[in-house]
C-alpha cells in the first residue's frame, strides 16, 4: 500500500511543480504576459481550493481508496489536456483539472496516517509523506528538463498523464482504508451538512490563525517553487532550460531533506508553536535576503534559494498543532477549513505576484527586470511577518501532554 501512495504523492507534486520549469518555454511559445503566466498554476490551486469541501465528504462517505482513485483520474486527464492545449484557456483548464484531481491526495494520506499511526507521531508521519511526495519536485526539475529537451514538453506531459491513469487504477486495487481491527463508522453526511457543520469550527478564532500561517507559508513556497523560480532564473540570470532544471533540483532536494528533519522537532523540543515560530522567522529572513540580493552569481542565488527551501516545510508542525487543540470529532473539519484557506491563499498569492511583475515593463524577449522580482520578494516578507503575528495568538500544546493522556487511557 505504501509504495502506491508514495507514487501518487510523487505524481501529484510533479504535476503541480512542472509548470515552473517550462514557464519560460510557455511564455515564448504562446506569448504569455506575467499575469497570464501566473494564472496558469493559480488554476491548479483554485481547483484544489474548490474541491476541499467535496473531498471531505467523499473521504468520509467512500473512504480514501475510492476517493483518491476516482479523482486522481481527473489529474491524469488534466495532464493530457494541458499537453495538447493551444492557448492559455486550454492550459488553464488542464491545470484546473490537475488541481481538482490532486486535491484528495494530501488529505487522503493524512487521514490514512491518522488511522494507522499513533497520534503523537502524526507530524513525523506527515513530514515523511511530504518528503516522499517531494521526489515529484525533483523529477519536475532536471529530469523533466532533460525530457523536454529530448521530446518536448507536450509529449513529456502526455506520457505523465497516461502513467497517472495507471496509478489511479492501482490505488483502487492496492490501498486499504483502515486496519482490519479498526471500526468502520458509516457517514451519511451531505455536502450541505458538512458546510453547516464547519460553523462550529469557524466560530473558533484559533482556526484563522492556523489558516493564515499555513496559507502564507505554503503560498510563498508554492508561488516561488511552482511558478516564479523558472522565470526568475531565466530573466535575471539568463539560465537555459537544463541549467534552470539543475538549480531547481538542488532547491527541491533541500526542501525534501528539510521536511524530514522538521518532522520530529516538535517532540524533540516539546513544542509545536516554538518550532513553527523559529521556522517562520528563518523562512522570512531568507526571503528578505532574496529581496535585497543584487548578485548575478548563479552559485549565490542557488545557495539563497536552497536556504529559502530549507526553512519552508511548515505544514507538518502546523497541522499537528491544529489537531492538538481540537477534539478528534472535529479534526476532519479542522483540516478541511485550513486546506480551503491554504489553497485559496496560494491562488491569491500567485495572482497577486503576477500583478506585481506586470507592473514593471518587460524587455523585447518578455523578460521581467530584477527589480520586479526583488519587489515581489519584499512584499512576501511583509505578508510572512503578518501571518506569524496572527499565528502567535494560539496557545501551545506540548506533545508530551498527549503522550501522558495516551498512557492514562
Amino acid at each position: 500500500m505504501a509504495p502506491i501512495l508514495g507514487l501518487t504523492f510523487i505524481l501529484a507534486h510533479f504535476l503541480r511543480s512542472a509548470p515552473a520549469v517550462i514557464a519560460p518555454n510557455l511564455r515564448a511559445e504562446l506569448g504569455l504576459t506575467p499575469g497570464e503566466l501566473s494564472s496558469l498554476p493559480a488554476a491548479i490551486f483554485l481547483g484544489a481550493a474548490l474541491m476541499q469541501l467535496p473531498v471531505g465528504v467523499l473521504l468520509d462517505r467512500f473512504g480514501p481508496r475510492r476517493t483518491m482513485a476516482g479523482l486522481f483520474s481527473l489529474a491524469a486527464l488534466g495532464a493530457i489536456v494541458f499537453s495538447v492545449a493551444q492557448g492559455v484557456v486550454g492550459l488553464a483548464i488542464g491545470l484546473f483539472l490537475i488541481g481538482c484531481g490532486a486535491a484528495p491526495v494530501f488529505m487522503g494520506v493524512i487521514l490514512l496516517l491518522s488511522r494507522w499511526i499513533a497520534r503523537d507521531r502524526l507530524a513525523t508521519g506527515t513530514a515523511i509523506s511530504i518528503a516522499v511526495g517531494g521526489a515529484g519536485m525533483l523529477l519536475s526539475a532536471s529530469p523533466f528538463a532533460a525530457a523536454v529537451e529530448l521530446y518536448g514538453w507536450r509529449t513529456s506531459l502526455f506520457v505523465v498523464g497516461v502513467i497517472s491513469f495507471v496509478v489511479a487504477g492501482a490505488l483502487l486495487v492496492m490501498v486499504r482504508d483502515r486496519p482490519d481491527d479498526a471500526p468502520h463508522p458509516a457517514s451519511t453526511e451531505t455536502l450541505l451538512e458538512t458546510i453547516l457543520g464547519l460553523r462550529h469550527v469557524l466560530r473558533d478564532t484559533r482556526i484563522y490563525s492556523f489558516a493564515a500561517v499555513t496559507a502564507v507559508s505554503v503560498g510563498t513556497l508554492v508561488t516561488i517553487r511552482n511558478l516564479w523560480i523558472g522565470p526568475y532564473l531565466n530573466d535575471v540570470f539568463n539560465l537555459d532550460l537544463i541549467a534552470r532544471g539543475n538549480v531547481i533540483f538542488v532547491v527541491s532536494l533541500t526542501w525534501i531533506i528539510a521536511a524530514v528533519l522538521y518532522g520530529p522537532l516538535d517532540r524533540k523540543f516539546d513544542t509545536r508553536r516554538g518550532v513553527v515560530t523559529c521556522g517562520m522567522l528563518a523562512f522570512t529572513t531568507m526571503t528578505a535576503v532574496l529581496a535585497i540580493n543584487s548578485s548575478n552569481s548563479v552559485l549565490v542565488v542557488t545557495i539563497l534559494l536552497s536556504g529559502f527551501a530549507l526553512f519552508a516545510p511548515m505544514a507538518p508542525p502546523i497541522f499537528a498543532h491544529a489537531r492538538s487543540l481540537f477534539p478528534d470529532s472535529h479534526s476532519g473539519r479542522v483540516f478541511t477549513a485550513i486546506n480551503v484557506c491554504t489553497w485559496s491563499g496560494v491562488f491569491l498569492m500567485q495572482m497577486g505576484t503576477g500583478a506585481i511583475l506586470d507592473a514593471f515593463p518587460v524587455d523585447e524577449l518578455g523578460r521581467s527586470p530584477a527589480i520586479a522580482y526583488r519587489t515581489m520578494f519584499g512584499v512576501l516578507v511583509i505578508i510572512l511577518l503578518l501571518s506569524l503575528v496572527i499565528y502567535r495568538r494560539v496557545e501551545d500544546v506540548p506533545p508530551s501532554t498527549e503522550r501522558e493522556h495516551l498512557r492514562e487511557d
